[in-house]
């Protein structure tokens, strides 16, 4: 059972680690969401969509940079341009 010393023990732990707890209302440090007074921030945060994409471009992005310094320059070149006319005839 716990006596009276170890629940003040418990208070001061519990009091010194609110110094470092953010409430997830108003953002603040300090304390609780449930001892808030403050009014609920809002916070802008891209789409899941929006960040599906942007992954997906700095993915292509070093992908190319890889390919360019695996080939040289007038290599990469041609090869570009010969992926890059996917859908249109070869000219012979």
């Amino acid at each position: 059972m716990a006596t009276p010393m170890h629940r003040l023990i418990a208070r001061r732990q519990a009091e010194a680690n609110k110094q470092h707890v953010r409430c997830q209302k108003c953002l603040e440090f300090g304390h609780w969401t449930y001892e808030c007074t403050g009014k609920r921030k809002y916070l802008h945060r891209p789409s899941r969509t929006a960040e599906l994409k942007k992954a997906l471009k700095e993915k292509e992005n070093r992908l190319l940079l890889q390919q360019r310094s695996f080939f040289p320059p007038r290599v990469y070149q041609h090869w570009r341009n010969q992926c890059g006319k996917k859908g249109q005839e070869k000219k012979v």
